[in-house]
């Protein structure tokens, strides 16, 4: 692994031990002045040149749908992992507010070619951005989507209406509405296609 990897790896650790303490909490607020851009333990300088964070395309982004009580359908990629909106981005816009230390807490779902609909999926919403860094991030009906770095297995939506980075992070229906289900929910440990 290089040491970048391992480098936002350890960011990524920072961010999201940080983001679980908000989480255990939902209904505290903020504290005034914070930089949500800022890696907790980082100065700004390293902040700005360390975490400058790219995600690894997948040749062709493939948005299906799961289904899961309390949530009903919601989208995800290919492997059955959450996808997400950012309600700080503007739908139908052209670039993400997402960037630096939020793009390691909320991987962008980047691709190499067009993205494909899978069953259930309105093939017309589909869509895909250019970031920063060049690469290519899906959109459904006009809206980014986003992975969560603590979701590790398929099923598991602990970002679900986490208020994080100055603005909430909600799943998203196929039919292009955001889920506001409070509910946050770790799946059973399982391998991608099982």
């Amino acid at each position: 692994m290089s040491s970048t990897r391992l480098l936002r790896l350890a960011s990524a650790m920072v961010v999201l031990a940080g983001s679980s303490l908000a989480m255990a909490a939902p209904d505290t607020a903020e504290t005034d002045g914070d930089d949500p851009m800022q890696v907790e333990g980082m100065s700004p300088a390293e902040n700005e040149d360390q975490l400058d964070a790219t995600s690894d395309p997948v040749d062709r982004a493939k948005v299906t749908v799961s289904e899961k009580a309390p949530y009903g359908r919601y989208l995800t990629n290919q492997d059955g992992k959450s996808l997400y909106l950012f309600d700080r981005d503007e739908q139908g816009g052209d670039y993400s507010t997402c960037k630096e230390s939020c793009a390691i807490a909320w991987p962008p779902y980047t691709t190499e070619a067009p993205p494909v609909a899978g069953d259930g999926v309105d093939d017309d919403r589909l869509g895909a951005i250019e970031r920063d860094d060049g690469t290519r991030q899906v959109t459904y009906d006009g809206w980014p989507l986003y992975f969560f770095a603590r979701d590790v297995y398929p099923g598991d939506a602990l970002g679900q209406d986490v208020e994080h980075m100055g603005g909430h992070w909600y799943l998203l229906s196929p039919n292009g509405d955001l889920i506001e289900t409070e509910a946050r929910e770790a799946a059973e440990p399982a391998e991608p296609g099982e």
